[in-house]
C-alpha cells in the first residue's frame, strides 16, 4: 500500500492504481477483440480461397479438354506434320502461361489487410490514450 505525500494524497494515488488497472483491462479487451476479428478475417480469407481454387478447377479441367480437341484438330488442318504439331503446342503453352498469370494475379496478395489496419488504429488511440 503507498503512503500519502504532501504533494501526493492518498485519492490521487488511488486513482492512479485505478486508471492503470483500467487501462489494462482496456487492452486486454482489445486484445480479445482483435484476436476474434482475426480469426474471422483468417476464415474469410480461406472461403475465399477455396473458392477460387474450385474455380481455377472446373476452368483447368474444360481448357484441357477443349485445348487437346482444338490441338488435334489444328494440327490435322495444317496437315498433321510433326513440325505442325509442335507450333499449337508452343502456342497453347503460350496461353496457358497467360491464364496462370491472370490467376495468380487474382489470389488475395498481402494478408489479413483489415486486421492489419484495425491493429494500426487500435495502438495509435492506444498511445494517444495512454499520452
Amino acid at each position: 500500500m503507498a503512503l500519502a505525500t504532501p504533494d501526493r494524497p492518498m485519492d490521487e494515488q488511488k486513482s492512479t492504481v485505478a486508471l492503470l488497472k483500467e487501462a489494462l483491462d482496456e487492452t486486454k479487451e482489445l486484445v480479445r477483440i482483435e484476436i476474434e476479428l482475426a480469426r474471422a478475417d483468417v476464415k474469410d480469407e480461406i472461403r475465399r480461397s477455396k473458392h477460387a481454387l474450385i474455380g481455377f478447377t472446373l476452368a483447368a479441367s474444360g481448357v484441357l479438354v477443349a485445348i487437346c480437341m482444338l490441338s488435334v484438330a489444328l494440327v490435322l488442318a495444317l496437315g498433321g506434320t510433326a513440325l505442325a504439331a509442335v507450333a499449337v503446342a508452343a502456342g497453347f503453352l503460350v496461353a496457358g502461361a497467360l491464364a496462370a498469370f491472370v490467376g495468380y494475379t487474382r489470389l488475395p496478395k498481402p494478408p489479413l489487410v483489415r486486421t492489419r489496419e484495425r491493429l494500426e488504429v487500435d495502438i495509435n488511440q492506444f498511445k494517444e490514450h495512454l499520452a
